[in-house]
């Protein structure tokens, strides 16, 4: 692990040199300075962790040295070293954002603990700027046809207020995007938000998942556990597949959103948590509450809001768009160069139903770029590995071998996706050795790298 860098800005060397010494033996690594201007200058330079900078100095003033070196990079901490007499200049200096200030004679002690909770509030804040550029690059939104400006416009006003949304839609249409989208607009940006999906949890464990447990609740209970209302505590919670709660579940998860208590399984005390919860479905919760499936009461919790994502056959003019996002990522993610696709390619892909919506789409191209390393992406390679839509399509008319060796296509090419293009790996998934699987796939007509 790199050592946290110091920048020192003072100009009397023994006062350099006794915070080095300090500083040194504790391992930071230090660099020292004796005016503001070599000091703006150092720190335009090197990415350090913390400034030690004294607030008089011979060619500036410091308070004018830490507004510039904030305008710069206003993430590093700054702590003001001040003579007697400056102390009302300093205070002054913490409300601009400086993070603290010590009067000359310091107390070691003081300054290090100061220095180490400085360091680490750093830390904090470059993992929050580094987690929020992640997520607002994995959950970019693409899409300029009508129906997405509609949602765009919908997100920028539910965003900033704090009230329960729903958002419905088929499966793979970007739900959870919208979800996050809608966290980073709002007052709990500062936060992650936490993500559960409902369906894919026992159900004798979602009120556990949910609200947590203390140790001994249950068989398995080796320790106490909190659930994720409180770990979402001043954040967002979003709840995918809603409608696979059971009854129970809902009746707690009613009272948590009416009241903002929760219970821990096991547990007579009762918390508070301050939650804003987004939900998310592919199933018509009405009709479930008209088959006594789900909570009517909740139903109408849920539901301050709603927008529902329109399934991509309804938005064909973003393939085109989608289409290159996805192939520029994979290309990125597998270090080659970008391959270019055809204009007839892309119409094919138009004229493509897409049961499966954004998902299905990424999904094609990662298995088409797994499987053709070509500059040019032509209307061959996308009738290889285009998944028909079974629903939706009359079974294609042929022989018995042909839709056998259709099946077996598209089976190896999706495995081959799965295994990241490895021949080796995807054989040993599929029960073949590697040359039975490289005879398979000529006999298929299927291309080989």
């Amino acid at each position: 692990m790199p050592k946290p860098e110091i920048l020192i800005v003072d100009d009397d060397p023994s006062i350099c040199s006794i915070l080095r010494k300090i500083l040194t033996n504790r391992g930071y690594a230090v660099t020292d300075v004796f005016n503001g201007r070599d000091g703006i200058d150092a720190f335009s330079k090197t990415d350090f962790d913390l400034v030690l900078l004294d607030l008089m100095l011979p060619d500036m003033d410091g308070i004018e040295v830490a507004r510039e070196m904030m305008s710069e990079n206003g993430k590093v901490p700054i702590i003001l070293i001040s003579a007697h007499g400056t102390i009302p200049k300093a205070v002054e200096a913490t409300k601009q954002g400086v993070y603290d200030f010590f009067e000359k004679p310091f107390e070691r002690e003081r300054l290090l603990i100061t220095i180490r909770n400085a360091l680490s509030l750093g830390q904090t804040q470059q993992d929050l700027q580094r987690y929020k550029d992640e997520v607002l690059s994995r959950y970019q939104m693409i899409g300029q046809s009508k129906s997405m400006k509609a949602v765009y416009d919908w997100i920028e006003k539910v965003a900033p207020l704090d009230s329960s949304v729903m958002i419905t839609g088929e499966s793979g249409v970007g739900k959870e995007l919208v979800a996050q989208a809608i966290h980073n607009g709002s007052g709990r940006a500062n936060r992650q938000m936490l993500v559960i999906n409902c369906s894919a949890i026992p159900e004798h464990l979602i009120e556990s998942e949910l609200f947590g447990h203390v140790r001994g609740a249950f068989t398995g209970a080796h320790t106490s556990r909190q659930g994720y209302f409180q770990r979402s505590d001043r954040s967002t919670l979003f709840l995918d597949e809603i409608g696979d709660l059971s009854m129970a579940a809902q009746a707690k998860l009613l009272r948590c959103l009416e009241t903002g208590e929760i219970q821990r399984i096991g547990s007579t005390e009762t918390s508070y948590v301050d939650v804003r919860v987004i939900a998310a479905t592919n199933k018509d919760l009405m009709e479930m509450v008209e088959q006594k499936l789900f909570r009517e009461d909740l139903y109408y919790r849920l539901e301050v809001f709603t927008v529902t994502i329109p399934p991509l056959r309804k938005r064909k003019a973003d393939i085109p768009l989608l289409l290159d996002h996805f192939i520029e990522t994979v290309a990125e993610n597998r270090g080659m160069l970008k391959p270019q696709i055809t204009q007839a390619a892309i119409r094919h892909l138009c004229s493509y139903q897409w049961p499966g919506n954004i998902r299905q789409l990424k999904n094609f191209v990662e298995r088409m770029m797994a499987m053709h390393k070509n500059s040019l992406l032509d209307v061959e390679h996308v009738k290889a590995h285009l998944i028909s839509d079974r629903r939706d399509t009359q079974i294609p008319r042929g022989t018995l071998r042909a839709a056998r060796e259709d099946f077996e296509r598209e089976y190896i090419a999706t495995t081959l996706a799965e295994c990241g293009g490895s021949v080796r790996e995807a054989a040993k998934k599929l029960g073949l050795d590697r040359g039975n699987l490289y005879r398979k796939m000529r006999d298929l007509g299927m291309e080989l790298e």
